[in-house]
């Protein structure tokens, strides 16, 4: 019996039975792998895997910042398979050393990137990144600025105390 094995781009799931593998819904843009093939293929491209998407749409078309002189949809993956940036490492540091507040909120939208990214939801992914990317910047910025005039305050305390 045939044995089927998929990816979600991070993760390889498998072995399935064909049956299994209806149960996992899985995409037609998913990449799939068995004995026959020699490569990892998208699973629409699989005859033998057709009988998955009998009852599904064709897929979703996406369009992002799509051209000013058209409106042709951008289909497939724009993040060329990868996601966009995430900003968990900096969110982290900008909680531990600049900025609680702010970090946090930066951590909260950088767990969210890579999660909508794998549900398909690009839309969702990139906006969850440039929240990241802004309330880290912001964090990041604020924790500099309240740490420079902390310094200054410190320093004009010791020159004021020695007088």
């Amino acid at each position: 019996m045939q044995k089927y094995y998929y990816t979600n781009g991070v993760t390889t799931f498998g072995p399935f039975t064909l049956e299994e593998l209806i149960k996992e819904h899985i995409s037609r843009d998913t990449k799939v792998w068995f004995q026959e093939l020699s490569e990892w293929q998208p699973a629409g491209n699989v005859p033998e895997l057709s009988v998955l998407f009998k009852d599904t749409p064709p897929p979703y078309t996406y369009t992002a910042n799509p051209p000013a002189s058209t409106t042709e949809p951008v289909t497939a993956e724009p993040f060329n398979g990868a996601p966009p940036k995430s900003w968990l490492t900096e969110s982290i540091l900008v909680t531990l050393f600049c900025c609680l507040p702010f970090g946090i909120v930066g951590i909260v939208h950088a767990a969210k990137v890579e999660s909508r990214f794998y549900a398909r939801d690009y839309d969702g992914a990139f906006k969850a990144s440039e929240e990241a990317k802004k309330w880290t910047t912001l964090g990041f910025w604020l924790g500099l600025v309240v740490g420079i005039i902390y310094l200054v305050v410190v320093i004009f305390a010791a020159v004021v105390n020695r007088h």
